[in-house]
């Protein structure tokens, strides 16, 4: 027994070093998610972005939530790559969630997308409240994270992509 310890903890060790080394993003970092936001003519763009998060942040604490309090650099980049898929190819579909879980080291992760023209960012919050799986996504208690991206495709219209997720 003796012999098995003196071998299986030291390789135990150097698991559990190397995961935490290969498992954690290299360059996430968190930035907070404003409280207010300016009233803008913008349809996209980080001005945009904002106000949608705290049109979001209202819901959830008309809802008895917390809000979401902070930006994940990962998460992020997370939502606007995958608003530039759909605005560069078309196709409007959801991403893999296990690829978010996986890339940004998170437990559990949710989504919701959005396109059209002339959304203000209460009427995206609105549409997803009205739909029974976008607003799980977006009532989610353990929603802690976000990554808020909504880009132009080359129809004019917007697409919105809300990446949420834990934080460990």
């Amino acid at each position: 027994m003796k012999l098995v310890r003196a071998f299986l903890m030291p390789a135990l060790g150097t698991i559990v070093f190397l995961t935490t080394l290969v498992g954690a993003p290299a360059h996430a970092s968190l930035s907070r998610v404003p409280t207010s936001a300016p009233a803008t003519a913008a349809v996209s763009g980080a001005a945009f972005e904002a106000q949608v998060m705290v049109e979001i942040n209202d819901a959830r604490t008309r809802f008895g939530l917390k809000p979401v309090r902070f930006f994940d650099s990962c998460v992020e980049r997370m939502a606007t790559s995958w608003g530039n898929h759909i605005a560069s190819t078309g196709i409007f579909a959801h991403r893999d969630q296990h690829e978010v879980l996986r890339k940004c080291n998170q437990s559990w992760a949710g989504e919701n997308l959005i396109r059209g023209t002339g959304l203000s960012a209460r009427a995206i919050v609105d549409a997803w409240l009205n739909s029974p799986s976008h607003r799980a996504v977006l009532l989610k208690g353990r929603a802690t994270l976000a990554g808020m991206a909504v880009v132009i495709d080359g129809q004019g219209r917007q697409v919105g992509v809300l990446n949420v997720a834990d934080a460990h």
